[in-house]
């Protein structure tokens, strides 16, 4: 996670990314990241060119210098305004990037930090600082960098790490948080097993928690490890310790230095007196290690008092003494997935957000779309958060994406059967019911998570009252923040996230073995964790066939939903859970919201579909977002999931008539048409041209400008493309408001670029084949000249030429003057540029003749001056269309004019 300063942002401790002003930056090739990683772990000095050289080869090409070079080049323009942050000094370069723009020079100091903290025995900063530095890592550091330099330092900040871990673990047992730390070095050590500080480590934190029995099995296995593989005993370090542990004395304690800690109270082991949590009530702790306690209440209203000691002055960093009978402690967390995988920054910012407080209790929400992997995250995070709460861990599914949510008063009876209390000592009325089990909850570190919560009022009985206690809850809706939580939007894991999921569930062989295909069913499958364990599953089931197999048939959209299920997994019945839910006019609103294949869709545009006004368009759009059915995109746009799209639209095709989704594209279609047509009434020059066009009883947006209305055009470029293929597919009645709005849209020549030209090509081919099919004698004719117009503008006067020929005959045989006065006049350009000029000359007197005069505002000619006004006042230096088109059109017409006129 990189740390933003001076508008810069850059991350080291995963894949390499970077930020300017909120900015991605284009970081290159592989080869220009190794340069540009070089030169910020620099940390702004001067970097000779001999040294980025052996960053990038350990056998240096011959044309290494020149390389480097290019590559120091780019990263400058990759800089945009501030490339001279990036300097050329003498025999080298220098990056003038500061240190807190680095994550891993951030993290860095921080360890030191935490270290010198921890020396000078203040262990509260020393662990925050430890916190801080480990929270900045999203994956393997430095991942995709190529080069010796990256190689080593990706191993020392590895090395730097695992350091970090065990200062920030070493902290936490000074503070007395045992049994957690416990719990953590287990996975530490299993992927360090040569460690033995971590042996070490584990053993002072499991005697200090009373578990004696469990820190000398510990011993047991470092010994047999060291011995397998070393072939050698551990080290005195831990001989000493097994010793002491077996003698009952254990040397240097490792005592909490909170503020709250008290004289006297340091653990003595075999004695009667605990200030750990576990130490008097671990069902698994040595006999000498529970002894005789004698805990009683103090007159003080929440102190806790042991024999032998005070009071303590702050309960967030003490723990109860009281004794929990065995069978109090419950520990009702389902599995973590096995196959888990990634994650990795969502998963430490909830450790942290989850972390006991001394000042509330911790509330954390996960929320997302069905799917996403809500559960198995969060049920991953608390169970490495046991150690953090040795009271035991509650767990319900409230079953809020249903249509029978769980009720919290029957939770409360199975909580408090948990806890202890006798099924005749439960309360009868919900209120009462939870003051007990904030009783019983109050002089405890429980953790409790909630699963699929429906609302606020259903998981706010079920809360802890006091500090020290967490809950986690998971559920679909946004909305769902009980008072102090914190909430994380859990969301659809990014492409290579995805692969990594695909690859634990299916085998990385098969991933290894066609990369590309992979990520195609990863596309196919929206990215959804959901649906990528289906795929892992069904691949269990018939190893057979492979991942081609399944993605041949995830290419039929129509049958993707019924492709996504296996055994009690249905990426379809997760979806239509929360659907039944909805209320009728909402299900309605999200069904005819998903007949646009667009990738987001703004308020206006599903106020068209729905037939209602903006503001209850939106209120029903909020209530899809809030159910998780919807994601917001920004200010006033929204989009559907892939999956939740196909969903819903399948839905639609079963529950609306046929009818009712056609009138609902048409009255769009016709919307957007309007709209066209407004933007071309925005410009100055555009009052004859809706004589000619086609016009539709609908006003569509109105602009302020011609600027205002070459924004719309260019942000609804893709909405418009889907819309009108949609229409010329399945509606063919209306493909005439279809042609109207693309001789629109060809005509202003506002196409940011050639892909939008290309994909406004695809659909006037449709148009073509849609017009042939018709009974309307103009279409033919009017689109093959919009076709010739797109090619003319590409430069395929060939194409341009066949079209318009075309064209002109069926203009010709049908009287329409419009289109044979446009198509004859651009037939006579192209002929000119192919050097065909008495052709052109030809071609051109016919367009002069059916042109009429151009002062007539009814004139075809007329037209075509506003036309050409029209291209010119909606275009900008921002499209990449060729806008000096309809000038040369302009310049070679007037110069086959004058020799017509002298033939």
């Amino acid at each position: 996670m990189a740390t933003a300063v001076e508008g810069y942002e850059f991350g080291l401790l995963g894949p390499l990314r970077g930020r300017h002003d909120g900015r991605a930056l284009e970081l290159g090739s592989p080869l220009q990241r190794a340069v540009l990683v070089r030169l910020l772990l620099g940390e702004g000095r001067q970097c000779g060119l001999d040294h980025l050289i052996d960053a990038l080869w350990e056998e240096p090409p011959g044309n290494a210098v020149r390389s480097v070079q290019t590559y120091v080049y780019r990263i400058r323009l990759a800089l945009g305004e501030e490339r001279s942050r990036l300097e050329t000094t003498q025999g080298g370069y220098q990056l003038g990037i500061p240190e807190q723009a680095v994550d891993a020079l951030r993290f860095e100091r921080l360890v030191r930090d935490g270290e010198e903290l921890r020396a000078a025995r203040q262990t509260g900063p020393a662990l925050r600082a430890f916190d801080t530095a480990l929270a900045l890592w999203s994956g393997e550091p430095l991942s995709g960098v190529p080069g010796p330099y990256a190689r080593r330092h990706r191993g020392r900040f590895v090395d730097l790490r695992l350091n970090a871990r065990v200062g920030q673990l070493s902290c936490a047992a000074e503070l007395g948080e045992h049994a957690r730390v416990a719990t953590e070095l287990s996975s530490l050590i299993a992927d360090h097993p040569l460690r033995e500080d971590l042996y070490a480590l584990r053993m002072r934190a499991l005697y200090q928690a009373g578990r004696a029995a469990e820190a000398l099995a510990v011993y047991t296995a470092a010994r047999e490890t060291m011995v397998a593989e070393l072939g050698m005993e551990p080290g005195p370090e831990l001989r000493q310790l097994q010793t002491r542990i077996l003698s009952g004395t254990e040397p240097d304690p490792v005592e909490p230095r909170s503020e709250g800690q008290l004289a006297g109270a340091a653990p003595l082991f075999g004695t009667t007196t605990s200030t750990g949590p576990t130490a008097s009530t671990s069902p698994t702790a040595s006999a000498g290690a529970v002894g005789d306690i004698a805990a009683t209440r103090s007159g003080v209203e929440g102190q806790v008092v042991a024999s032998g000691t005070a009071p303590e002055a702050d309960r967030s960093t003490t723990t109860r003494i009281e004794e929990v009978p065995v069978g109090v402690r419950p520990q009702q967390l389902p599995p973590a997935p096995g196959d888990f995988v990634g994650r990795e920054r969502l998963r430490e910012r909830l450790r942290l957000a989850l972390r006991p407080s001394g000042e509330a209790v911790a509330l954390t929400v996960l929320s997302g779309i069905g799917g996403v992997g809500k559960t198995a995250l969060a049920l991953r995070v608390a169970h490495g958060s046991r150690g953090d709460y040795p009271d035991g861990q509650l767990y319900v599914d409230l079953r809020g994406d249903g249509g029978q949510p769980a009720d919290p008063a029957d939770v409360l009876v199975d909580f408090l059967l948990a806890l202890g209390m006798p099924t005749a000592d439960i309360p009868a009325t919900p209120t009462a019911r939870a003051g007990a089990y904030r009783t019983l909850t109050a002089d405890r570190r429980i953790l409790v998570l909630l699963d699929n919560a429906s609302d606020t009022a259903q998981v706010t009985p079920l809360l802890p009252g006091t500090p020290g206690n967490a809950a986690l809850i998971t559920t679909r809706h946004r909305s769902l923040v009980p008072p102090g939580a914190t909430r994380f939007e859990v969301p659809v894991p990014d492409q290579q996230e995805a692969v990594a999921m695909l690859g634990r569930f299916t085998g990385d062989a098969e991933i290894a073995a066609d990369p590309e295909l992979a990520l195609e069913l990863v596309h196919a499958c929206g990215q959804l964790p959901l649906a990528l364990r289906i795929i892992g599953a069904r691949t269990a089931a018939r190893p057979g066939r492979g991942l081609g197999a399944q993605l041949l048939r995830l290419r039929a959209e129509e049958r993707r939903l019924d492709e996504l299920r296996a055994g009690d997994m249905s990426v379809e019945a997760t979806f239509q859970v929360g659907y039944r839910a909805l209320a009728p006019d909402r299900a309605r609103a999200m069904r005819l919201c998903a007949l646009l294949d667009a990738a987001d869709f703004p308020v206006a545009v599903a106020a068209v579909l729905l037939d209602r006004p903006e503001q209850e368009t939106e209120e029903q759009l909020e209530h899809l977002v809030e159910a998780g059915l919807l994601e917001p995109h920004s200010a006033d746009r929204y989009r559907f999931h892939d999956l939740v799209r196909a969903f819903a639209a399948r839905r639609a095709d079963r529950e609306d008539p046929v009818a009712d989704r056609e009138a609902a594209l048409v009255r769009l279609t016709m919307f957007l048409q309007a709209t066209l047509l407004q933007a071309m009434s925005a410009t100055e020059q555009a009052g004859s041209l809706s004589i000619h066009l086609f016009s539709v009883p609908q006003t569509g947006l109105r602009f302020a400008d011609a600027e205002e209305a070459r924004a719309w055009l260019l942000a609804e470029h893709t909405l418009l493309v889907a819309v009108f293929s949609r229409v010329l597919r399945d509606i063919p009645g209306a493909s005439r408001i279809v042609v109207a709005a693309l001789s629109v849209i060809a005509s202003s020549g506002l196409f940011a670029g050639p892909a939008h030209q290309r994909e406004l090509e695809r659909v006037t081919d449709h148009a073509v084949a849609a017009a042939d099919l018709g009974d309307d004698p103009a279409m033919p004719a009017e689109t093959r000249h919009i076709r010739a117009w797109l090619a003319f503008i590409r430069g395929d006067l060939t194409a341009a030429e066949t079209d318009l020929r075309e064209g002109i005959r069926r203009s010709r045989d049908g009287g329409i003057p419009l289109t044979l006065f446009l198509s004859t006049r651009l037939l006579s350009v192209v002929l000119a540029d192919r050097g065909r000029t008495t052709e052109a000359v030809e071609f051109f007197a016919e367009s002069e003749a059916a042109g009429g005069a151009e002062d007539d505002p009814n004139s075809p000619a007329y037209f075509s001056q506003e036309v050409a006004r029209l291209f010119t006042a909606l275009s900008s230096d921002r499209a990449e269309v060729n806008i000096a088109a309809a000038q040369h059109v302009y310049e070679v017409s007037d110069r086959l004019r004058r020799e017509a006129a002298h033939r």
